[in-house]
């Protein structure tokens, strides 16, 4: 542990300078803060909720803290919360004996198995429902659990990281969410900022999706000028799929809607277009 510390400490004497932690990428003020939060979180073993807008990186958020702290030799195993129905939550989760229902021909481990020794990553945790919250409780506090069909109980050393697009006391205050499971999962918790308050990160990002391409796909600094004037309601995700779509048709769809459109043409500046029409009239 103390090891760690002192690596973690000498990581954040770098930040300065520091353009990425793990797969997360930016040196604004903002990300720095990000940067320094992950790593005090990855040299303690306390549960971490990480809230953000979609397309904000939070599972890259979740595997640096993961990747950087003394689990990282562990499993970093990562559950769609909102993709996992409450009739076979405890299968999932816990998992199940051979014979336990119709089809289990083999003994199967649940998440908790699998992230022994290392971490879980929940996303987006909001739709675990309170009969769920309550079981999951349970078992992480220590008073183990049972795999379906079985009559032993067990126990998983397990991080949990949780992953919200919205704060979790609207949950609470609204009975979604128990007030002893919020405490429990968020004991350190980062926000991440959107891409439209960290513009200054974005030409570092477009290099990044930039690698490995043609030299022929360079942005012109009139399209690098209206990447950093939109407001990127998908965030990162969103601007990796913009590029993608430039680097594939020279074209700029935005997901704000047909007016978010522009042709290459479009976005030259008029003075230029005007000159060229001179040229070749």
């Amino acid at each position: 542990a103390h090891s760690l510390r002192r690596e973690n400490l000498a990581l954040k004497d770098s930040l300065r300078e520091r353009y990425r932690l793990g797969s997360i990428i930016g040196k604004s003020p903002a990300m720095q803060e990000v940067y320094e939060l992950i790593l005090r979180a990855a040299a303690s073993d306390s549960f971490v909720a990480i809230f953000g807008e979609s397309g904000t990186g939070k599972e890259l958020a979740a595997r640096a803290i993961h990747e950087h702290s003394r689990r990282k030799r562990g499993r970093f195993i990562t559950v769609n919360c909102g993709a996992v129905p409450e009739t076979i939550f405890e299968r999932e989760f816990f998992g199940h004996r051979r014979g336990a229902f119709s089809g289990a021909y083999s003994d199967a481990p649940g998440f908790l198995d699998k992230a022994d020794k290392g971490t879980l990553f929940l996303d987006e945790i909001a739709e675990l429902t309170p009969n769920m919250q309550v079981k999951l409780l349970r078992a992480i506090e220590g008073n183990g659990y049972f795999a379906v069909g079985d009559t032993v109980s067990k126990r998983s050393d397990v991080r949990i990281i949780s992953a919200s697009n919205t704060p979790l006391y609207e949950k609470v205050r609204s009975g979604r969410m128990r007030n002893d499971f919020f405490y429990r999962i968020q004991v350190v918790q980062i926000n991440l900022p959107p891409l439209r308050e960290r513009r200054e990160d974005i030409p570092l990002l477009v290099e990044h999706f930039s690698k490995g391409r043609d030299s022929k796909t360079y942005l012109p600094g009139h399209v690098m000028d209206r990447l950093i004037s939109y407001d990127w309601p998908g965030n990162v995700r969103e601007l990796g799929n913009v590029l993608e779509r430039w680097f594939t048709l020279q074209q700029l769809d935005f997901l704000d809607g047909p007016n978010g459109q522009a042709r290459e043409e479009d976005l030259v500046p008029s003075k230029m277009r005007d000159t060229v029409k001179k040229f070749e009239n």
